[in-house]
């Protein structure tokens, strides 16, 4: 994955507001401003380690730790072990495994949510 240059292509709702995947994945996902930067460096480098994340984004350990473990559960992203150590906590390294099977996943499951929403619309005063 490492160097891949993405793009991301933007478009306008009715209301003229312009619509950018962060905001689908702020909304489909609940996903914070935090998240999805490193949702996007993940993307766009190599697997990193949280401390990695952590000096790269200048954010803490804790905000990265709380990001990473609430995109591992959603399935965005994985990680696995680094070199072993023989003492202390594994250290683990964090990816986006496949480009192209992440899109497919977000396109289904944002489909998926725009579905939920306009059946909401459809039964909405039924």
């Amino acid at each position: 994955m490492s160097g891949v240059q993405i793009q991301f292509a933007n478009f306008l709702l009715p209301s003229g507001k312009e619509l950018k995947l962060s905001d689908v994945l702020r909304f489909c996902y609940g996903l914070s401003e935090t998240e999805i930067q490193i949702l996007m460096t993940l993307l766009k480098s190599r697997p990193k380690t949280t401390q990695e994340l952590k000096q790269e984004l200048q954010l803490s350990e804790a905000s990265v730790n709380r990001s990473l473990n609430k995109l591992l559960n959603i399935g965005l992203i994985k990680r696995t072990k680094g070199a072993e150590k023989k003492y202390g906590r594994p250290k683990y390294i964090y990816y986006v495994p496949d480009f192209n099977e992440f899109k497919e996943k977000l396109a289904k499951e944002i489909e998926d949510c725009t579905n939920d929403i306009r059946n909401l619309m459809i039964n909405w005063g039924v």
